[in-house]
């Protein structure tokens, strides 16, 4: 499921975090070529992997969580299973990148 940060509030982000295992935070900006096309590849992602938990974050918007998560440039994606931290991606990523490279990730830690 993909969701905008509008949709659970900033403030939520903490809750829904905890409702799902797999999450993909994308910290993206509005004038960002780059940034639409890994949208567009995430929701490709996202109709193989329903489980993940995808939130999308506009980086000029919400200042606060972009510096909270210390994001310098978009597009940057966070990765987190069962809340806890594993892995940043900064810049461009392909569908395939995001399926291989991340299961494997995943599957590694056992929480």
């Amino acid at each position: 499921m993909i969701v905008n940060i509008k949709e659970i509030e900033s403030e939520n982000i903490d809750l829904a975090m905890k409702k799902s295992d797999k999450i993909i935070i994308d910290f993206f900006t509005k004038w960002c070529p780059s940034c639409r096309m890994v949208a567009m590849n995430l929701e490709e992602f996202e109709e193989n992997h329903p489980e993940v938990l995808i939130i999308q974050i506009d980086a000029g918007e919400y200042k606060t969580l972009t510096d909270l998560y210390k994001v310098k440039t978009a597009p940057t994606l966070l990765f987190f299973k069962n809340g806890n931290y594993l892995d940043r991606h900064q810049g461009f990523i392909e569908t395939e990148e995001i399926t291989n490279n991340k299961k494997e990730l995943w599957n590694r830690f056992l929480f």
